[in-house]
């Protein structure tokens, strides 16, 4: 008894085969031939479920708009990338206490300054007493030029990946937002030139870290001017 191949039974439940071809080889199969049986069999399984499969994909429209959200990030994580880092030029926190005030843990407002080339970016930070909140206020200027109009700034305040408040700066590139008390935040500023700078990550509150540590630079400091004081005395 002549049997047919295994690509021929394939064609044939995918109903893609002559039909004269197909119905010598349903003939074939009224002959009762178990073996070409349990190949057509397999194979028509086979088709059954990649039928059922194809019912599973997902909507055109959903699949545009999932791989418009993953363009999104990658554009976003490029741009980060590419994204300068100020330099911490002055930090009120560092700068030494007045004399008989222990601890900055009851300081009002910290204030910052970033410097990238020659912009210059004043951040400070004011918590407010009756909730757990602070106003960010800050300022863009040019140091070498100071008449250079940086309005319509843009400033992006965020925490991780999540944007928390956007602004412009006004006429005299100040901006202002308000942000929570809890977490480490960042600035995003476009600059002039299509120039995003991104300013290390700000805390509102002072760890018990910061503390010690701004105490030991005060205690430094006076140990310093007490040896000065010792070495202007004269004998009478």
């Amino acid at each position: 008894m002549r049997h047919y191949s295994l690509d021929k039974w394939v064609d044939f439940a995918r109903n893609v085969i002559r039909e004269d071809e197909k119905a010598k080889m349903q003939s074939h199969l009224n002959t009762g031939c178990a073996e070409c049986l349990r190949e057509l069999s397999m194979w028509q399984r086979l088709q059954q479920v990649a039928q059922r499969e194809s019912a599973y994909e997902p909507a055109d429209g959903a699949v545009r708009t999932a791989n418009a959200m993953f363009a999104n990030q990658r554009s976003r994580r490029t741009r980060e990338a590419k994204a300068g880092v100020a330099a911490v030029l002055f930090d009120s926190f560092r700068s030494p206490l007045p004399v008989g005030m222990r601890s900055t843990a009851g300081t009002a407002s910290r204030q910052l300054l970033y410097g990238t080339d020659n912009y210059r970016i004043d951040v400070r930070i004011e918590p407010q007493m009756d909730k757990e909140k602070a106003i960010l206020i800050g300022q863009v200027l040019n140091s070498a030029d100071p008449d250079e109009h940086l309005s319509e700034v843009p400033v992006t305040l965020l925490k991780g990946r999540k944007i928390l408040a956007e602004c412009v700066t006004s006429q005299f590139g100040e901006f202002q937002m308000d942000c929570d008390l809890e977490g480490g935040f960042r600035l995003i500023v476009m600059l002039p030139g299509e120039r995003e700078v991104s300013l290390p990550l700000i805390e509102p509150k002072f760890s018990q870290n910061d503390i010690l540590a701004h105490e030991a630079d005060t205690s430094r400091v006076k140990r310093n001017l007490g040896s000065k004081k010792k070495g202007t005395r004269t004998k009478g």
